[in-house]
């Protein structure tokens, strides 16, 4: 009887844990990195770990997985956009993350336009990528890159114009791969498609199947803040300063305030400073040629080491030197 029993319990311990899926899916940092990392596979992870669903992941490229997805030779792929064309071919689960695409232009080359003009200029897309149907519509005609990597190369080569690209990836890709000039990337600002994404699958019983476990899963999570993915930010360079001498000013005074009883420090040449705020005269033109007000004026700092680290001052403009 004891044997009996831990038989049983062997079975119902197995069944438990055999739920095991594949899903194809490609890197799209953050969301997918090449090691099937990132934010959103862990997310469809958590949501699968409810009823102890393990997921095995096949890299294959997103359009070679739609077509084999929608021929019902795969079973599922994640993520994907959904379009009206799109879900006549297979089945969507209901949303998992949201994120925002926009078109981006190389400032260095091309400016802001509006969205009528866009067809007029040479415009790039990805392999296989749907950006959300406004923003398809407009790149139909898009010259064609096997990667994203290319793609951004590309328009910062000035070999394309505009390029559509989610938010986040972009992001990512210029803080992690092209930091130096990632100051030159910048999206239209009228053009933007915020759009869900979603698991896809064979439009049969095991994808219905699947589909109806998945969107059960997601509706136990809604109302959990961990299930909501942030987007990744653009990592701009701090303006960090040394602080120089200048002629005819030998020392370098710094202010407490900007009042008629403000107290000075006297700082060391070399002082290093992370500049807060910037004084007007050096944000906005001048009608004059004439620089010494600019000059002259202050900017607030904060002290990054000697013996006043972490006060905040003003300085005069003349004793700021980026680094």
């Amino acid at each position: 009887m004891r044997y009996f029993c831990l038989i049983l319990m062997m079975f119902f311990w197995q069944s438990a844990n055999a739920n095991n899926i594949t899903i194809t899916t490609a890197p799209w940092q953050p969301y997918v990195s090449e090691q099937h990392a990132g934010s959103a596979v862990a997310l469809l992870e958590q949501v699968f770990s409810q009823n102890n669903t393990e997921i095995t992941w096949l890299r294959q490229n997103y359009d070679l997985a739609f077509q084999q997805v929608s021929r019902q030779e795969k079973l599922a792929s994640f993520p994907y956009f959904k379009t009206a064309e799109r879900a006549k071919q297979v089945l969507y689960s209901a949303p998992i993350f949201q994120v925002t695409s926009h078109i981006y232009f190389n400032r260095q080359y091309n400016q802001q336009i509006d969205q009528a003009r866009l067809s007029e200029h040479r415009v790039g897309k990805v392999a296989g990528y749907s950006y959300g149907e406004n923003i398809d519509t407009l790149v139909a005609d898009a010259q064609i890159f096997n990667n994203e990597d290319t793609a951004l190369k590309a328009l910062l080569e000035g070999e394309i114009d505009y390029l559509p690209m989610t938010e986040s990836v972009m992001n990512y890709i210029l803080n992690n791969q092209f930091n130096e000039q990632k100051l030159l990337i910048k999206p239209l600002t009228d053009i933007r498609d915020t759009k869900s994404l979603h698991l896809i699958a064979a439009n049969n019983t095991q994808g219905h199947a699947l589909i109806k476990q998945l969107n059960g899963l997601l509706a136990q999570v809604t109302d959990l803040q961990s299930f909501t993915l942030s987007p990744e930010q653009l990592e701009l360079e701090p303006d960090i300063a040394k602080l120089i001498t200048s002629e005819g000013y030998p020392a370098i005074l710094a202010q407490t305030d900007l009042t008629a009883n403000a107290a000075f420090y006297t700082l060391a040449q070399g002082t290093k400073v992370l500049v807060i705020e910037w004084s007007n005269k050096l944000l906005k033109p001048s009608k004059s040629d004439r620089i010494y007000k600019n000059m002259m004026d202050v900017s607030k700092v904060v002290i990054l080491n000697g013996p006043l680290v972490g006060k905040e001052v003003y300085v005069r403009n003349m004793h700021i030197e980026l680094i």
